[in-house]
C-alpha cells in the first residue's frame, strides 16, 4: 500500500493528516476553510466537514481541525502513516486531542461547521508516538515550567488563606447541650483502715455535653469547595504536570448527605467512600495532607468539638471541656448514641463509637467528610463529676457555654 499523503479520502470518511514543514505559508487547500487561534495549551479551529451522514460530516470536520494542529508542529516532511494506521487510529486521536466541540452550522445533508478546541499538548504527543517530527520548543517549555511554579505559589497562598477561614468559620460552628442525670452517692469515695472501699459525703454527678453542627457548617463547606474548585487542575492538566515529572495529589470531598446516599440500607459491602467524580475531586499541585490533616484528623476532630465550659450556677463551680471525654462505650447510659442509630458508612473494622467521625480527614485515601448542614451530631463528651454534697447542694442550673479556639 502507498504511503498516505495530505488529503487522500479513506472509505466514506475523509481521514487527513500534515505533513509539511511549511503549513501555515501553503495556500489552504480547497474544502479546509479552517480558521484557528491559540488560547493558552488550546488551538481553537472552525471548519467544515463533509460526508453522507451527520456522523461522517462531524468526523470529517474534527480531522480537519486535528491537521490543521498538527501542521503548525511539523518539522519535518515525513511520509507519516498509511490508510489502515489513520483508521485505526482516528478515534484515539480525536478522544484524545478535541477537549470540546460547539456546532456552528448544523448538518445540512451534506456538511457541518464545528468550533473544535483541539489540545496542543496532546497532538505533540500524538506526533511523537507515531514518528512525525515535532517542535519542542525549549522556551515554550521553560515557560510552562515557570508558570507551573507561579501556580504552585498560588495555590499554596489560597490553601493558607482556606485555612485562615475554616478557622474562623469553626468558631461559630457548634451549638452545645448538657445533660446532667441523677447523682448519685460515691461508693468507693474513700478507702478505710480495713481496707475497704467505704462511702462518705461525695456524690458523681454524670454529665454529658452534646456537640451540634449549626448553619454555619453550610459556608464552611462551600468555602471550601469554592477554593478548591478555583485552584484544581483539570485532568488534562494534571496528566501534562505529571509528564512534567511533578506529582499531582487527588482529594475528595463529601458532604455526610453524600455519603448516607451511598450507605443507604447499611451496606458495608460498598468501597469505603463513593465514586470519585470531576465534581467532588480535585487535583492539586501540594499535599492536601498537610492542611486537612492538621484541621480535621482525629484528635483535632476531637479538640474541635470540645470549645465549651460547664458553669453550675449558684457556686463558683465550672468545668473545663478539657475534662470531658468522648464516649467510647456503648453502656446502658449511652445506648442512645450507638453508632448504628446515627453513623451508618463505614466498615464494620473502622466504626466507632462516637459521632466524631462526622468530621473527618482520612490521610492515606486523601478524603475529606463534613457535614453540610446544621442539627449534626459531631460529638458527645461524658463526666462524672465528683462533688461534695456541701457544694451540689448550691447547685441551681447546669449550663453549657461555647468558647473560641
Amino acid at each position: 500500500m502507498k504511503p498516505t499523503y495530505l488529503f487522500r479520502a479513506v472509505g466514506s470518511l475523509c481521514f487527513l493528516l500534515a505533513v509539511s514543514l511549511s503549513w501555515a505559508a501553503t495556500p489552504e487547500t480547497p474544502g479546509m476553510q479552517s480558521v484557528s487561534r491559540f488560547s493558552g495549551k488550546t488551538n481553537i479551529v472552525e471548519v467544515t466537514g463533509y460526508g453522507k451522514t451527520e456522523e461522517e460530516a462531524r468526523m470529517n470536520a474534527e480531522v480537519k481541525a486535528i491537521v490543521s494542529t498538527i501542521g503548525s508542529f511539523v518539522t519535518q516532511q515525513t511520509e507519516i502513516v498509511n490508510d489502515q494506521l489513520i483508521s485505526d487510529k482516528i478515534a484515539e486521536i480525536a478522544a484524545g486531542t478535541i477537549t470540546k466541540v460547539e456546532v456552528i452550522k448544523p448538518f445540512n445533508g451534506s456538511s457541518i461547521t464545528i468550533r473544535a478546541h483541539v489540545s496542543v499538548k496532546e497532538v505533540m504527543s500524538f506526533c511523537k508516538n507515531n514518528g512525525i517530527g515535532t517542535e519542542i520548543q525549549g522556551s515554550a517549555i521553560a515557560s510552562e515550567f515557570n508558570r507551573q511554579e507561579r501556580n504552585e505559589s498560588g495555590e499554596r497562598t489560597a490553601l493558607s488563606g482556606l485555612t485562615d477561614k475554616i478557622y474562623a468559620i469553626l468558631n461559630r460552628s457548634f451549638d452545645y447541650k448538657v445533660i446532667a442525670d441523677e447523682p448519685k452517692l460515691y461508693q468507693y469515695s474513700k478507702y478505710n483502715a480495713n481496707r475497704e472501699w467505704v462511702a462518705t459525703d461525695e456524690f458523681i454527678l454524670p454529665l454529658t455535653v452534646e456537640v451540634y453542627s449549626n448553619d454555619n457548617f453550610k459556608i464552611l463547606y462551600q468555602e471550601i469547595m469554592r477554593t478548591l474548585k478555583g485552584i484544581t487542575m483539570t485532568p488534562s492538566e494534571a496528566a501534562t504536570y505529571k509528564k512534567m515529572g511533578r506529582e499531582v495529589f487527588e482529594l475528595s470531598v463529601f458532604s455526610e448527605n453524600d455519603i448516607k446516599k451511598y450507605y443507604s440500607g447499611w451496606h458495608t459491602g460498598n468501597n469505603m467512600f463513593p465514586d470519585r467524580t470531576n465534581k467532588n475531586t480535585f487535583y492539586l499541585r501540594t499535599n492536601p495532607r498537610n492542611v486537612f490533616y492538621n484541621l480535621f484528623g482525629e484528635s483535632e476532630v476531637t479538640q474541635m468539638n470540645k470549645q465549651f465550659i460547664v458553669r453550675m450556677t449558684g457556686s463558683t463551680d465550672q468545668i473545663a471541656a478539657s475534662s470531658f471525654k468522648p464516649i467510647e462505650t456503648l453502656s446502658n447510659r449511652n445506648k442512645k448514641y450507638d453508632v448504628n442509630n446515627y453513623a451508618p458508612y463505614m466498615y464494620m473494622s473502622q466504626l466507632r463509637k462516637t459521632p466524631l467521625d462526622r468530621i473527618k480527614f482520612y490521610p492515606y485515601d486523601q478524603v475529606l467528610i463534613i457535614p453540610s448542614q446544621g442539627d449534626i451530631l459531631t460529638g458527645v463528651m461524658a463526666l462524672d463529676y465528683k462533688v461534695p454534697i456541701s457544694r451540689l447542694k448550691q447547685y441551681k442550673k447546669i449550663e453549657v457555654f461555647p468558647v473560641n479556639r
